[in-house]
């Protein structure tokens, strides 16, 4: 379903775009009432086979992300640690961008403000 609300928000722009322009440009209210419904038409069908081929090529499927989505949040609700989800998500990002688990501290951080002796100065060259 996302397909196909997507294809109508990008087609409903269009189409207001279309008959804001030709409002605009003082044509005739017929041509622009059957430019707006072919904008509207023809954007929606662009916009909607598009997002069948990119989800056929597995590229990017929009219906597969939200259900997925709606599976965690359905999760955090059912009552499963918040923690369990976050480290899942944390995982998942890391096995796609490679990155080596970070270490731990052992103990909470504590945040300090910054002054200015804490800075570190550097010289002018001469």
């Amino acid at each position: 379903m996302a397909k196909l609300y997507a294809a109508l928000v990008f087609a409903f722009v269009a189409a207001t775009v279309i008959v804001i322009t030709g409002i605009s440009s003082e044509a005739r209210g017929i041509t622009v009432f059957f430019r707006g419904i072919v904008g509207f038409i023809s954007a929606g069908l662009l916009v909607y086979i598009l997002l069948r081929i990119l989800a056929a090529k597995d590229i990017m499927d929009f219906d597969a992300f939200i259900e997925a989505k709606d599976e965690k949040a359905m999760a955090m609700v059912e009552g499963e640690p918040s923690s369990a989800v976050d480290e899942e998500i944390i995982e998942e990002e890391q096995t796609e961008t490679g990155e080596a688990e970070p270490a731990n501290t052992g103990g909470q951080a504590q945040f300090e403000p910054l002054s200015t002796g804490d800075l570190t100065r550097m010289k002018m060259p001469e």
